[in-house]
């Protein structure tokens, strides 16, 4: 559990640094790239998780997103827990390849641009069309970060390979004698 939120953190780290070196322009026209690197490791190690502890660490990246990269109060924390919830349902569906861990990460990533899109019209924060959201939002956001989503989901299975090899080595030395025990005399 602790190596897995160190890659969710490390991953959320290279999100504010990824944000930090490629700035974003907010105005109508412009293309914005929009990384989420941090929300594919959370979706990635929720299989792995008690779905309770799960549920709990997406409203606690969400609340951290608000609190450090976006300064809103509490959006992220309620959309991060709208996407644990779907997330739990699309993954009772699904497999372990590579390309469904992809393909759930980039769904993933194209729910949360919506329901940010659809807070902020709500809102009145925005005046983007929905058009001009796909194209100037989630088009690229989707292109870049399905490439870095596959960098990720081979980052998971490789931490994933290592936690279970130190698994069972930790199981082959523990062995119980059983002539030597208390109980049996």
């Amino acid at each position: 559990m602790i190596i897995s939120l160190l890659f969710i953190g490390a991953c959320f780290i290279g999100d504010m640094i990824l944000s930090a070196l490629l700035p974003a322009s907010y105005l109508p026209t412009d293309i914005v790239v929009v990384h989420c690197l941090g929300l594919s490791a959370l979706v990635l190690t929720k299989r792995q998780m008690d779905p309770m502890d799960s549920h709990c660490l997406f409203l606690l990246f969400g609340l951290l997103y608000d609190f450090f990269v976006s300064s809103t109060g509490c959006v992220y924390m309620i959309i991060f827990g709208i996407l644990s919830w779907l997330v739990a349902q699309w993954q009772k569906h699904m497999m372990d390849s590579m390309f469904e861990r992809a393909l759930l990460c980039i769904t993933t990533i194209f729910v949360k641009e919506l329901l940010i899109y659809f807070y902020m019209y709500l809102m009145r924060h925005t005046t983007l069309s929905l058009g001009q959201l796909m194209t100037n939002r989630i088009f690229m956001t989707i292109l870049v970060n399905g490439v870095l989503v596959f960098l990720i989901i081979l980052a998971s299975r490789t931490i994933d390979d290592i936690i279970l090899m130190r698994e069972k080595r930790i199981r082959k030395e523990e062995h119980v004698t059983w002539w030597k025990l208390k109980s049996k005399q």
